[in-house]
């Protein structure tokens, strides 16, 4: 029975062997700690590059879906002076003021202006 309990110490504990790193001493690696640590800043380098590619995207999307609310925005703006700068709804809109002006009985004609 204390042969068993003895059998378990020295197996592999996955938690304290991973956590602990004693895993690397078992595997005769503690020499190439350099390139563990190699590793880990690679590994660092990586999850951060696609952090920042996934908050561009996020930003691009953002911008693109304002850009489009804006141009709705311009599109609708437009419009309504396009309406309102027919000479008719000029002369309503005189009319509501109590503006006397009118219109005019002859066109309008290109003047010379003598050199």
């Amino acid at each position: 029975m204390a042969q068993q309990k003895k059998g378990n110490n020295t197996g592999f504990n996955f938690t304290s062997d991973i956590f602990g790193g004693q895993f690397l001493s078992r595997m005769r690696m503690t020499g190439q700690w350099m390139f563990i640590l190699y590793l880990f800043i690679l590994v660092i380098i990586y999850i951060s590059i696609n952090l920042g590619v996934a908050r561009t995207q996020l930003t691009q999307r953002r911008n693109q879906r304002e850009l489009k609310n804006l141009k709705a925005d311009y599109t609708s703006k437009t419009a309504k002076l396009q309406y309102s700068s027919k000479q008719g709804e000029i002369e309503i809109k005189l009319k509501e003021l109590g503006s006397n002006v009118q219109k005019p009985d002859k066109p309008a004609r290109l003047v010379a202006l003598p050199e």
